[in-house]
């Protein structure tokens, strides 16, 4: 008997319906096992990591590293973090920063004191295509603003299929530097387009928002700093410079100015150093993200901070490649990548800053800075706000000729900072911090985070308690939905599979029944020793519990 084509297509319907369901991507094929170096006290931490397609066509998808939160709180929060560059890995965000973990030495890996992980998922992600460990093919780099945001919108829908939780969770972006950029775009985005999502608000770091006041704020931030002094002859030369700059930006503004560079250039190359360097040392320059401290020529604070080699070392390492499933060996992490950084121009896509304003009609931001980052300064920020209109009113004035007082900002009984607020926008400055505020003080950058998400310890955690229940009773649903239906399928299928088999050669397949008869026939002619009965039941219970450990991953 062969075969009809209507069983043959039968079986080919069958087989479409199941392998999709059998084949789909699932949390435990991101979850992080065995990863090298984790501290012992650690080990319970869970991780998910991975790579998720936005441009199939072109290899494109994006890399991302899950932090579960340490403990339950009053509300579920995730707070996606991105480091800017543009083309800069959102890992050195997660491990010279505000991630569980940071590096002692290179073979030692420490927890981080100031973690935001506490009470918030951390979702770290590289991106655009192209940035370290995310992919994309050499001819598909992408280059504006909107095209960045609608790729991140594309990844947040192949998360939530994956991760289905986050539509539960109140959100919150948070970045630094030309983040800046990439946040308000996503955010904008998300507002317009993925309504589902329970967006709450923007955290954004020593951001490059206006690159107006940012050229501007240079030489008065240099000469404020002791770098420059007033009307010398490296003054003189970087005024001519500032003039130029002033020039091309008052036909066009773009994000980034080529024109503007040489500015910044002659202040980090001929600047004093660390203020007690009275003339520029041969081949030493000033660390653009910290000026009190000074670094050789050509890297200028690149390879800043210290830790970054042993971050470097480590992610490049194949076994901690494998456990956060990068399974290409080619790949090499390189912390920020040049191929994105120089064909991402956004040449034609607008400044973010004129995102802001109605962005702050639907959610509050929290702008905040170091005091010594040059390269994004906190005068420039504060000059932005102070010349932005947002919410009826401009800067943070309240009319009538008064003004929001910049209060002492106190954390841990100390003067960390000034905060000031008007009309959903808060900006804090911290005091002896560069670039990487959450480097120079994890502990305070976590107050901040703790006070803008208005984080509630006193509260009962019953609710977040019953919401966990509630997701593990759904996850459990939607697992016995998915598993009955294609267990029986595919029993159904090799059923049918057998029985056509069976058909064609019916002596050579042996039946249910026929297995019976001869397993009887055995057990009469051999009689079980009762003293391995024991043995028997042992081994069932160490089979058993190897099961359950596997099954609660």
């Amino acid at each position: 008997m062969h075969p009809s084509p209507f069983m043959i297509t039968q079986l080919l319907i069958l087989f479409s319906i199941v392998a999709p369901l059998t084949f789909a991507l699932q949390a435990t094929d991101f979850y992080v096992h065995d990863l090298p170096l984790l501290p012992k006290e650690s080990s319970s931490i869970r991780m998910h990591a991975g790579l998720l397609p936005v441009n199939p066509q072109h290899h494109g998808s994006l890399f991302f590293w899950h932090f579960e939160k340490k403990y339950p709180s009053d509300k579920l929060r995730t707070v996606i973090w991105l480091n800017g560059g543009p083309g800069c890995s959102s890992l050195t965000g997660a491990w010279m920063e505000n991630g569980p973990f940071r590096f002692q030495d290179e073979n030692t890996m420490i927890e981080n004191d100031g973690s935001w992980h506490l009470y918030t998922n951390l979702l770290f992600i590289d991106q655009p295509v192209g940035t370290d460990f995310s992919t994309i093919d050499t001819d598909s780099y992408i280059h504006e603003l909107d095209e960045m945001a609608n790729q991140f919108l594309g990844f947040l829908d192949q998360y939530i299929k994956i991760f289905p939780e986050l539509l539960e969770n109140d959100i919150y972006l948070a970045g630094q530097s030309y983040a800046g950029q990439y946040i308000p775009y996503i955010a904008k985005a998300i507002l317009e387009q993925r309504s589902a999502l329970k967006l709450r608000g923007l955290l954004i770091g020593n951001g490059w928002i206006d690159p107006v006041t940012m050229y501007k704020s240079f030489l008065p931030f240099a000469v404020a700093n002791n770098l420059v002094i007033e009307n010398s002859e490296l003054y003189d030369l970087i005024n001519i410079e500032v003039e130029h700059c002033e020039q091309v930006l008052s036909k066009l503004v773009h994000v980034s100015e080529e024109a503007c560079y040489p500015l910044l250039a002659e202040i980090v190359g001929n600047g004093a150093m660390n203020n007690h360097h009275k003339e520029n040392q041969e081949g030493r320059c000033v660390n653009v993200y910290d000026i009190r401290l000074d670094d050789m020529i050509p890297e200028c604070g690149k390879n800043w901070a210290p830790e970054l080699k042993y971050i470097t070392s480590y992610l490049r390492r194949q076994d901690v490649m494998s456990s956060i499933n990068i399974n290409n060996n080619k790949v090499e992490w390189t912390g920020c990548s040049p191929s994105v950084h120089n064909t991402f121009t956004a040449y034609h896509s607008k400044l973010s800053i004129l995102l802001l304003p109605d962005l702050l009609q639907q959610i509050p931001i929290i702008l905040f800075s170091g005091q010594y980052d040059l390269i994004c300064n906190h005068q420039a920020t504060e000059a932005m706000i102070d010349g932005m209109t947002w919410n009826g009113g401009p800067g943070f004035d309240f009319g009538n000729g008064t003004f929001s007082p910049k209060h002492p900002w106190i954390v841990d009984g100390k003067s960390a900072g000034l905060i000031q607020s008007a009309r959903n926008l808060t900006y804090i400055l911290f005091y002896n911090a560069g670039h990487m505020v959450h480097y120079n003080y994890p502990r305070r950058s976590r107050f901040m985070l703790h006070q803008f998400i208005q984080l509630d310890l006193t509260s009962s955690t019953d609710t977040t308690t019953r919401k966990n229940t509630k997701e593990s009773t759904r996850s459990i649903r939607l697992i016995a939905f998915i598993v009955l239906p294609v267990t029986f399928v595919t029993i159904a299928l090799i059923g049918l599979i057998w029985f056509f088999v069976h058909k064609w050669h019916p002596t050579k397949v042996p039946t249910l029944f026929s297995i019976i008869r001869a397993f009887r026939s055995e057990t009469r002619n051999v009689e079980q020793p009762q003293s391995m009965a024991p043995l028997l039941l042992n081994d069932f219970s160490a089979n058993m519990e190897v099961v359950d450990s596997e099954t609660f991953v």
